[in-house]
């Protein structure tokens, strides 16, 4: 495919749906100019992409070369590696060196990464990693240049400009092959094998993605479990953006803070006075040493659960959660969680509420991933591989 292509047909917008959310492709006579992806509502993205170029036209049929280029877009979630290298795109109005950058980014394969600093000296600039971050955000065609191949120094994925920000980067390497964390390769490899159920579920959604990249500190995420418990996922953020504001900088009230702060204050910011004891008791146990939360990394996970519920107001399911989300232990199963039921109920015909002991023996060929198994089942929920 050449520029040559493009020239032969009008300017025009098409959209097109994908295993990874809706795409919109705008060209030129100089090739594509502009990639929109990861919207699951196909008719709002053509909409969103019209008003923002009235003078083009949405084609429903798109003519040959942008046929060619959604094909091959599709493709990439399909687990082919194409590297997109020959479509011609038209970077008009970026700077010659982020034009450089591009081109360099373009010829990094699929299934492999570079880092920003790489990236950097590639292009003749080393220390400028941060501009190169800049360079990113502001890509026009992701995927075409593909942008989700460039990640942190520490393998941090870090952000990534289409819709589903980092988990569809996250999506978008996986299904190019790049093998982020081998524990969860070998985890996700074993539930494939052993669950010829799961395994559509896994095919459909990709990576393992409990544990972010960078967790926080634990007793941050502990604090902000307790705020959040039977709480919206707003209502929830919300006050726990109160509770942070009650003393300097981005954290929460540090233990010390934490028990010097009037507990009115801690209820004037939403929290019940069942909470204010539950916050003010992990604080307490952190303060005088009962509760010493670097030694959990050395605990097995029965004893985390034992060390962890001794605290007021955290039981078996939220030590579960931390073990999942924030330690990353693998083999870990909440049976007493509403969504892991749902799934296993969904998945396996089991019944409305299924027993722990039918979700012990659904999850027995998993072990000793049960951690990952749980999370696919979550996501079942939400359509993957349904």
């Amino acid at each position: 495919m050449t520029a040559k292509d493009f020239q032969k047909i009008e300017p025009g917008i098409h959209v097109f749906p994908w295993k990874l959310g809706s795409v919109g492709l705008v060209w030129g006579s100089r090739g594509i100019n502009r990639v929109v992806m990861g919207d699951a509502d196909a008719q709002a993205l053509a909409d969103h992409l019209a008003a923002a170029h009235p003078v083009l036209k949405v084609a429903r049929r798109a003519p040959a070369p942008v046929a060619e280029t959604a094909r091959r877009i599709k493709g990439l979630a399909g687990g082919k590696k194409d590297s997109l290298r020959d479509i011609p795109v038209d970077l008009t109005g970026c700077s010659d060196f982020s034009r450089g950058v591009y081109g360099s980014l373009r010829r990094v394969e699929p299934g492999q990464v570079v880092t920003y600093g790489e990236l950097a000296q590639r292009a003749g600039r080393p220390g400028a990693a941060r501009a190169i971050g800049r360079i990113m955000g502001a890509n026009p065609v992701p995927l075409i240049v593909p942008c989700h191949r460039c990640v942190g120094a520490d393998g941090a994925l870090t952000g990534f400009s289409g819709h589903g920000g980092i988990e569809l980067k996250a999506r978008l390497l996986h299904f190019e092959g790049f093998v982020r964390n081998p524990q969860h390769a070998d985890g996700i490899a074993h539930l494939r094998r052993r669950d010829p159920v799961l395994r559509k579920v896994i095919d459909a959604f990709g990576p393992y993605l409990a544990v972010p990249d960078r967790p926080g500190p634990p007793y941050d995420v502990l604090v902000r479990a307790i705020i959040h418990q039977q709480l919206s996922v707003k209502a929830g953020q919300t006050i726990a953006g109160r509770v942070v504001a009650l003393t300097p900088g981005p954290r929460f009230p540090s233990p010390q803070e934490m028990l010097a702060l009037d507990p009115t204050l801690l209820r004037a910011a939403g929290l019940s006075n069942s909470k204010v004891s539950f916050v003010r008791d992990l604080a307490s146990r952190v303060a005088d040493g009962r509760l010493n939360l670097r030694s959990l990394e050395r605990m097995t996970d029965d004893e985390v659960i034992a060390t962890l519920t001794e605290v007021r107001g955290i039981g078996v399911w939220s030590a579960h959660m931390h073990l999942i989300f924030h330690m990353g232990r693998l083999d870990v199963l909440p049976v007493g969680d509403l969504g892991v039921q749902n799934g296993a109920a969904r998945l396996y015909g089991l019944g409305d509420k299924p027993s722990a002991a039918q979700m012990e023996a659904v999850a027995e060929p998993w072990r000793p991933y049960r951690s990952l198994g749980a999370w696919y089942l979550w996501r079942s929920l939400e359509g993957g591989g349904l």
